[in-house]
């Protein structure tokens, strides 16, 4: 039997080494704000900005995928109307204070 030994900053490391691995295997992934980026449902708990967003989607909102909820949280505003505009899905008319 072999004998080893460790300072203290070597089982600090080597115990989260241990700890980064088993996080690896969560089906989640932490954001840089250290929310949980959900891909399951099972996982989802969205904000109370995400309800609003969900409402959007009339009788469907629960079959949109969490992750497409938290991508549409993060764009901004002004990045969406262009991309409904640019789509043609609304009209430069129904939307106020266009630049």
């Amino acid at each position: 039997m072999k004998t080893i030994r460790l300072t203290e900053k070597q089982l600090s490391e080597l115990v989260q080494k241990v700890i980064k691995e088993s996080e690896d295997d969560a089906p989640y992934e932490k954001g840089p704000r250290g929310q949980r980026a959900a891909r399951s449902r099972a996982d989802y708990e969205p904000t109370p900005k995400e309800d609003e967003i969900k409402t959007l989607f009339g009788k469907y909102q629960d079959d949109i995928p969490p992750i497409v909820v938290r991508y549409l949280r993060k764009i901004g505003r002004k990045t969406l109307t262009k991309r409904l505009l640019d789509l043609n899905l609304i009209d430069k008319e129904t939307v106020n204070g266009n630049d």
